[in-house]
């Protein structure tokens, strides 16, 4: 009696289980095509048929279906027009006279492929740079990173921005990954859908004492050759400015004693011919006296009256003598005077 009993429970349990209508989830992917699956708590025991529509438009079967064990338990259809997410999208799943509808809002539900193109590198400011790229840049991020191995560190970036930078990263092991969701102001929600991690980069190594990132590593390496390098070229030139006299000569000039009269033309380094140009070389040049002779003695050799040319270059210059003061004898004579003469007579 009491196995007859069991025997109905669970026949009556089997058929309420065969009865249950599956529960359909789709996801809009990579804004790519339309991901819907109805095993989500269990894999169906038949093979569904799965139909599909927006508004106002015919109802089309599956082009491709996902199965396990040879039983249908998802559909893969295409992403016709960027606005079908914004649509009432309506599902159908038929297996004889049984059928179970479903209408679907996906404006949410949009869940975007891992990021690619993962890097991570050490820039010329010294900080640690994570880029990335995704299919669309209405979307938000998140990075996340450990040390050595240690508890992860998540943080988020903003909608449009493709990049992370990790301020002066220490000598140590970072892993680090990011993901991406739909962004509020796009039709995504606190409730989107993030995708899936990217695959980890790796920059540095966990032995800081031996192991040290390539770029700390070459920096430590080159600083002091760069130091060393730097004072012997200093060295050198103090050297070369104590021992040579020119250079100290043309880089530090010889500045006159203030107690004593400058000599200007020993301070200034005239060459030698400029030096003897400023000499005097002017020749001797004759002079010419004419006297003038009264007629009450006109063999006296005495001159009360005279004027006299003298010219330093041809000698051919003379001085204009009134002819109304000049009697009609005149007696010359021509000599030439010595400079000591002619100072005492212009004396």
């Amino acid at each position: 009696m009491m196995a007859t009993r069991l025997l109905l429970f669970l026949c009556l349990t089997g058929h309420v289980f065969a009865k249950e209508p599956p529960d359909v989830e789709c996801l809009v992917m990579h804004l790519e095509y339309i991901h819907c699956s109805w095993n989500k708590s269990r894999t169906p025991e038949v093979n569904y048929t799965f139909y599909s529509w927006l508004p106002y438009k015919t109802p089309r079967e599956c082009p491709s279906y996902f199965s396990e064990n040879s039983i249908n338990t998802g559909c893969k259809q295409p992403y016709l027009q960027t606005g079908d997410r914004f649509s009432d999208f309506n599902t159908k799943l038929v297996h004889g006279n049984d059928s179970y509808e479903k209408k679907h809002e996906l404006k949410e539900r949009v869940k975007f492929n891992p990021p690619y193109k993962v890097t991570v590198q050490f820039g010329l400011d010294s900080n640690l740079w994570l880029n990335w790229t995704q299919i669309s840049h209405c979307v938000e991020s998140q990075v996340r990173y450990r040390i050595n191995s240690n508890a992860w560190m998540t943080y988020p970036v903003r909608a449009g921005i493709q990049n992370y930078c990790i301020n002066l990263p220490s000598s140590a092991l970072y892993e680090l990954q990011v993901r991406s969701k739909l962004e509020n102001h796009c039709g995504g929600s606190q409730n989107s859908f993030w995708s899936d991690w990217s695959e980890p980069v790796f920059w540095g190594s966990k032995n800081n004492s031996t192991d040290t990132p390539h770029m700390n590593s070459s920096m430590s390496v080159w600083t002091p050759v760069l130091y060393a390098l730097g004072a012997f070229i200093l060295i050198l030139l103090v050297m070369m400015l104590l021992h040579h006299e020119r250079i100290r000569i043309i880089l530090i000039p010889v500045v006159p004693k203030p107690s004593l009269p400058p000599n200007v033309e020993d301070w200034f380094q005239f060459p030698k011919g400029l030096k003897e140009s400023f000499k005097d070389n002017e020749r001797p040049c004759p002079v010419r006296e004419y006297c003038h002779v009264p007629e009450s003695d006109s063999e006296s050799s005495d001159c009360s009256t005279c004027s006299g040319t003298t010219d330093q270059t041809d000698c051919s210059v003379s001085i204009p003598v009134n002819e109304s003061d000049l009697p009609t004898s005149y007696s010359s004579s021509t000599s030439t005077v010595s400079p000591e003469e002619e100072k005492q007579d212009s004396v």
